[in-house]
């Protein structure tokens, strides 16, 4: 049955098959609460205050705010903690996660040149996003009856079912018509499904397990410049590097022991670059009110994704169990590579600030980000057409909040806190979509619901030597499921994240 699958050569040659998903790529697109502690500590609200280094990623105005120079690094310490639980089984994972969060130098200029004051360069290196997460799930895939209720092996045999018309049964003769999507070709070679796309066996329990690991740095440059203490203008260029790995394996099981198994695993490199604009406004001349309007233009991808799969059957009475790799010599032969372009949604910030004689700093700023924007085309040129439905079939526009405080306790000490609301990006009923002739084989994917972020920080100042550190706490829900079923509503495996993170500055101004 093995030599079938050589059909992955030909498979090639005559279609360009997607390997992606949207579910992929999105959580490239964000950004954690990162940078200075300063800018944490205060949830990351200072588009409209400014004068911090961090504030060149939300309004690239605020660096205009600065009267002298300015350099700092952060590092950061924290924990992810992973909960899931499905159909009465719970279990948990958790992670320690270090970060060289940024290092960066402000350059300020005074030009006092009538009503132009200064105008200022900035650099930073933050780390964008940081992806490591261990996930796990388990559960019984049977009814109250104890019946065999749901299987990976369904959505399988729709594949096979949607195939192009009239391929016939899977045979070793099937090269000649290269066209099967590649999960029912390997759960062919694994004795998973016959020769026709009927199912051969039915689970009682399935587990899953994943592995993040990677993220995605960003250097960025500013310009920004001062006009009459009353009017700052900015901008902000970025340059991004994606490095990110996932690891997945997923079996069913019945009462006699292991069905099958299904690993996967996918590695995403490549560069990006974004321009955000910024403005900042001080209306009236003797008040310290200040309004903010930032627009952030789409990222711009350009990625590889390595991607390759293994399946396994059940075992004989002599041990003996069929197999087979999608990268192993009798299949395609090596990691299947797909290079890709990727547009990231277009976002807006509002913001206001305002201060009480020195002592006390308030800023408060809302972030629209519309998700169904995004689009993907091959680097070749053709649109990935399934990936662009699905952005907009999937995806709405996310609703962000942040407001921040700074408190003076003396001249040297001061206290800050912040909170975040982020909404969800997804539709209540969005689904991972696999096309017919797809050489995806990873069916797993994650609805994240809302997030909301607490913190806490606590800063010195001298006479230029300061630091800083802030606290993050970090909740959000997520629905997970392993696999679409089409007959059937697979219910989702909840999930709960809960990350806590210490973040310390060091810097100096002069």
């Amino acid at each position: 049955m093995k030599r079938f699958i050589n059909i992955f050569a030909l498979l090639f040659a005559a279609v360009q098959l997607n390997a992606q998903s949207t579910y992929d790529v999105i959580p490239i697109f964000n950004s954690d609460l990162t940078g200075t502690a300063r800018f944490v500590g205060m949830g990351g609200a200072m588009s409209a205050l400014g004068g911090d280094i961090s504030v060149m990623s939300t309004n690239p105005a605020g660096i205009g705010i600065y009267r002298s120079n300015d350099f700092n690094a952060s590092l950061s310490l924290g924990t992810l903690n992973t909960d899931s639980e499905f159909l009465g089984s719970s279990l948990s994972r958790d992670n320690t996660l270090f970060s060289f969060d940024n290092i960066g130098a402000v350059f300020s200029t005074n030009i006092d040149d009538g009503s132009f004051k200064f105008a200022n360069i900035a650099f930073n290196y933050k780390r964008r996003n940081n992806f490591r997460k261990d996930f796990a799930m388990n559960g019984w895939y049977t009814d109250d009856n104890d019946q065999p209720l749901y299987s990976q092996q369904f959505q399988i045999q729709n594949l096979y079912d949607q195939s192009l018309p009239n391929l016939g049964a899977i045979t070793s003769d099937s090269y000649y018509n290269p066209r099967y999507p590649w999960l029912p070709l390997l759960a062919a070679d694994a004795g998973i499904i016959d020769e026709t796309g009927e199912i051969m066996y039915l689970p009682t329990d399935a587990t899953f397990y994943s592995e993040d690991r990677g993220g995605v740095d960003q250097v960025e440059g500013n310009l920004s410049f001062n006009f009459n203490d009353r009017l700052y203008l900015g901008v902000t260029i970025g340059a991004m590097y994606v490095d990110c790995e996932r690891f997945s394996t997923y079996g069913e099981y019945d009462d006699f022991g292991n069905i099958y198994m299904l690993e996967n695993r996918r590695t995403t490199e490549g560069t990006g670059f974004d321009v955000k604009l910024g403005a900042i406004v001080r209306p009236f001349e003797y008040s310290p009110l200040r309004l903010g309007l930032a627009f952030h233009l789409p990222a711009y991808y350009t990625l590889t994704d390595y991607t390759s799969a293994y399946m396994a059957g059940p075992e004989d009475a002599s041990g003996y169990y069929k197999e087979m790799a999608t990268n192993w010599p009798e299949a395609y032969g090596s990691d299947y590579i797909v290079d890709y372009n990727v547009s990231s949604p277009w976002r807006m910030n509002l913001s206001a600030g305002y201060t009480f004689a020195n002592i006390l700093a308030l800023n408060a700023e809302y972030e629209l980000v519309d998700y169904s924007s995004a689009h993907m085309e091959y680097t070749d040129g053709p649109d990935m057409v399934d990936m662009n439905d699905e952005f907009d079939s999937n995806m709405k526009t996310s609703h962000i909040l942040r407001v921040g405080a700074e408190v003076k306790l003396d001249d040297n000490l001061s206290m800050r806190c912040g909170y975040n609301y982020i909404s969800s990006c997804f539709n209540d009923d969005a689904w991972k979509y696999i096309s017919p002739y797809s050489a995806l084989t990873a069916t797993d994917y994650t609805n994240t619901k809302d997030t909301n972020i607490f913190t806490l920080g606590l800063g010195y100042r001298g006479k230029s030597f300061y630091c800083d550190a802030a606290y993050q706490c970090m909740l959000q829900d997520a629905d997970f499921y392993t696999y679409v079923d089409p007959e059937v509503a697979l219910p989702a495996t909840k999930v709960s994240e809960f990350r806590n993170k210490v973040i310390l500055t060091f810097g100096v101004r002069f």
